[in-house]
């Protein structure tokens, strides 16, 4: 049976810029599997262009526990266009104080040894999305969770997939696109202090309701979406 690795993982500041966006940068509200399998990778010593490989067989997934609202900052920035530097300043959208539990599942006895080295030390500080953007604090769990099919999820979907919300009056939902391989449209629903319910079953850390995803089912850097 797949276990899944949990780490409850808190930042000052997080920026998982959002894809297609111009002219500003909007960030997700919860780290896709992309960037939580570069969090992974980055405590567990493993360079990021190598990550798709050693990860190839796991599954990953986030959910965000709470943050303190989304912060809007102007950055100024220079860009060279035929031989001309241009002055600019683009809309930058921060993620304050955010707490995230993250999940990689997989095979348990390969889990058990990342989580034992974990235990030991971490090689690297993962960072929120930046690499200015460094955790305020994070715990390793000891035990490893169980990984159930569940139509039932905390965190995010294919647009598609979603027939319906769960919220309690201060659930937060946020439609944006993704670059992924599914065949469904480009959105994913994000979902805070509530569940999506999906037409469709898949993967999710059972009492967390982290729905979990391969890597291979997600454009990797520098891969374009007609690939």
């Amino acid at each position: 049976m797949m276990k899944a690795l949990i780490c409850r993982i808190a930042f000052f500041e997080a920026l998982f810029k959002s894809h297609y966006t111009k002219g500003f940068r909007l960030s997700y509200l919860i780290p896709l599997p992309t960037s939580v399998a570069g969090m992974f990778g980055a405590m567990l010593g493993i360079p990021r262009t190598d990550v798709g490989r050693e990860f190839k067989d796991f599954m990953f997934g986030a959910v965000i526990i709470k943050h303190k609202g989304i912060v809007r900052e102007n950055v100024t920035f220079l860009q060279n266009k035929a031989g001309k530097t241009v002055k600019g300043v683009a809309k930058t959208f921060i993620i304050n104080e955010p707490d995230y539990v993250i999940a990689m599942a997989g095979d348990s006895i390969k889990l058990e040894n990342f989580r034992i080295r974990l235990d030991e030390k971490l090689c690297y500080l993962p960072y929120g999305g930046q690499n200015d953007f460094f955790p305020r604090d994070y715990r390793i769990f000891k035990d490893l969770e169980e990984v159930e099919d569940s139509n039932l999820v905390r965190n995010y979907a294919p647009s598609d997939w979603v027939e319906s919300l769960k919220t309690n009056g201060v659930s937060e939902l946020q439609i944006l696109p993704v670059m992924h391989k599914f065949q469904t449209s480009p959105s994913f629903h994000f979902i805070a202090n509530g569940e999506l319910l999906l037409c469709k079953s898949i993967p999710c850390v059972a009492r967390r309701g982290i729905g979990l995803y391969y890597l291979r089912d997600f454009y990797s850097v520098g891969e374009g979406a007609d690939a």
